[in-house]
């Protein structure tokens, strides 16, 4: 509908855009188990959630995505493996039993007053179960899943095993302010993954003399991240801006902000 109005321009003028994850919580059974972790990205099709999120326009959405924004400094190929080539699910199942899994009930929250979030769950919960997981799909609204996913109860008593939010591009750019490649433990981001290897890697970026020598630890600390499982990047979607043709002029390539915005 914009779109059609000869007077509005709607542009991607953000292309670090938005980047979803699927979380697990590291505290309890299933997903206590590393192997089990890593089993289940067999059955990740980034392009099934993006699709969910931000409909069939492919350029509006992009996969193959790790844990760092594509075309920004840090990003790359490393480690991506597993959430590459054609996914199966037989495969899936048979990896899971053998790393030990066994029915345990999985509790996924999805949340119903967000769209975006509730399609990442609805794909994602469906993913969980055609892998062979015994899925307990919980929808709730948002207010409620922020309070829940703190709580460090077992999943039974008021917890859970996984959730899905996104973060902006920008919020993924770098080590220092990543989040979710944190392994520091009771003190990490809901989930609260042990990884001290991540951690170190994290120690070195910072001391890292270049932007050579922190691309190389970028690359470990992606190849790290989908080995332990830290979280499932589920895909890139962009957010379009919309404005009024005159005030195109010095229009900043980012998020929406007015600096510099004149009209003509």
């Amino acid at each position: 509908m914009l779109k059609s109005n000869p007077n509005v321009v709607v542009a991607i003028n953000d292309m670090t855009g938005s980047m979803a994850m699927m979380r697990l919580n590291w505290l309890y059974p299933p997903f206590d188990n590393a192997a089990i972790r890593r089993a289940i990205l067999g059955g990740v099709d980034q392009a099934d959630f993006m699709t969910a999120v931000a409909g069939t326009d492919q350029s509006m959405w992009k996969t193959g995505i790790g844990v760092f924004p594509p075309g920004t400094s840090f990003a790359s190929d490393a480690g991506m493996a597993p959430l590459l080539g054609k996914r199966d699910y037989d495969r899936v199942k048979a990896d899971l039993k053998a790393a030990g899994y066994n029915g345990e009930k999985v509790v996924v929250m999805g949340a119903s007053d967000l769209s975006v979030i509730k399609a990442e769950a609805d794909v994602g919960a469906d993913m969980l179960t055609k892998c062979g997981m015994t899925v307990d799909y919980q929808i709730m609204d948002w207010g409620t899943l922020v309070l829940r996913r703190a709580k460090k109860d077992p999943p039974d008593k008021g917890g859970w095993n996984v959730f899905f939010t996104g973060f902006g591009g920008l919020d993924f750019i770098n080590p220092a302010v990543h989040l979710l490649l944190r392994g520091n433990g009771a003190n990490a981001w809901f989930g609260w993954p042990d990884d001290p290897k991540m951690e170190t890697l994290r120690q070195d970026w910072f001391a890292a003399p270049d932007l050579a020598a922190q691309q190389k630890i970028c690359r470990d600390m992606q190849t790290q991240a989908l080995h332990d499982v830290l979280y499932v990047p589920l895909g890139q979607y962009y957010q379009p801006t919309a404005f009024q043709k005159n005030l195109s002029t010095g229009m900043i390539k980012a998020f929406p902000i007015f600096w510099n915005v004149r009209r003509t």
